[in-house]
């Protein structure tokens, strides 16, 4: 009885382990964040706010998003079916899922809402998300920390990180380009990977391999990919844009650099989920950010609080109404069961509504 129960006690173990490490360590940021940022002082800051710059900054906080979802389009070009609108609306609502659900599950729906209302396979639509759309991103940062520090005196202190992110960039670059180039070449058909793979297995591989490389279409041409690097800059130099705003509604004046080392420091803190909604890691690094630009720590601490407040609503109230329009329940956020994938994405396809191409 003790042998045949102990593998079952083990996996029990690991779980409460890795909870242990994941409460210890969110306690950990917590108390950083309770420590560097002056939170009483920054919500007794809030009536100061200057209104009009929030406005500002929240309407360009939409207006890169509007490209963000326009570049999404552009990924997906081939899929006539999918009209720019709808990607838009669904990008807002992966922001409020993004903004609600660990784990960042808003990049999740983006894969799985297109696929249960417009059939685009699930593979496709995680390539251009996960792969394309990440890989443009890091060229854009590149590009910018790289103006920054020729042109708008960027603190020499990120030199180094700007040097590593643009060597990650221009490999992944590279594999990427090559592999959306070779097309329908792809398959595990060859010598090495059928010693990997097996043989029952090797058509659903290649089926799932061709729509990853479709996904990458953006990347097969220079024309395409030069139009994607464009939209990218773009879409990230208006982000700058909303931390600048963002800085006036506060009364911190930034240059177009400090807005662009403070954009980087807030995206860079909420990629890993490490508490819930990045409570902690976003404050604290947007504040320590701002100390080194030359500010007060309460002024630093009202700007990181004050931001997260204005952005969270505004992500809430553009999100939901992007779910009205999508006629979306929050049953379609938090996902479904297996057994009820055919009768619900039936059920999704009957509801929704089909628009032309813009």
């Amino acid at each position: 009885m003790t042998t045949e129960g102990a593998p079952e006690a083990t996996p029990g173990r690991r779980w409460r382990n890795a909870i242990a490490i994941q409460i210890a360590l969110g306690g950990l940021i917590l108390a950083a964040f309770l420590w560097r940022v002056d939170v009483v002082g920054a919500i007794r800051n809030l009536p100061d706010l200057q209104l009009k710059w929030a406005l500002a900054g929240t309407v360009t906080f939409s207006l890169s998003k509007f490209v963000h979802a326009y570049r999404w389009r552009w990924f997906l070009r081939h899929r006539k079916e999918l009209p720019f609108r709808r990607l838009f609306e669904l990008f807002l609502v992966s922001n409020l899922a993004n903004a609600l659900i660990p784990l960042r599950a808003g990049d999740l729906l983006r894969v799985e809402l297109p696929n249960r209302r417009y059939g685009v396979p699930r593979a496709e639509l995680a390539s251009s998300v996960f792969l394309v759309e990440s890989l443009l991103d890091g060229v854009a940062f590149v590009l910018l920390a790289f103006g920054g520090l020729l042109i708008f005196d960027l603190p020499t202190s990120l030199r180094p990180g700007v040097a590593v992110l643009a060597t990650v960039v221009f490999l992944l670059a590279v594999v990427s380009v090559r592999a959306a180039r070779r097309g329908e070449s792809w398959s595990v058909d060859g010598r090495v990977a059928r010693l990997l793979v097996p043989r029952r297995a090797r058509p659903r591989v290649n089926q799932w391999l061709g729509q990853w490389v479709t996904g990458m279409t953006a990347l097969s041409d220079w024309r395409s990919a030069s139009v994607a690097v464009v939209l990218s800059l773009v879409a990230w130099t208006l982000e700058v844009g909303v931390w600048w705003y963002m800085g006036k509604a506060f009364g911190i004046e930034l240059a177009f650099s400090e807005a662009l080392t403070v954009m980087i420091a807030a995206n860079m803190a909420q990629a890993i989920p490490v508490t819930p909604w990045s409570i902690g890691p976003y404050e604290v690094a947007v504040t320590e950010v701002l100390v080194l630009l030359g500010s007060s720590r309460l002024d630093g601490s009202s700007y990181a609080i004050g931001s997260r407040i204005l952005l969270m609503v505004w992500i809430g109230a553009t999100g939901l109404i992007a779910m009205w329009s999508l006629d979306l329940r929050m049953r379609d956020l938090l996902g479904y069961r297996n057994g009820d994938s055919d009768s619900d994405s039936a059920e999704i396809e009957a509801s929704a509504p089909h628009d032309g191409d813009p």
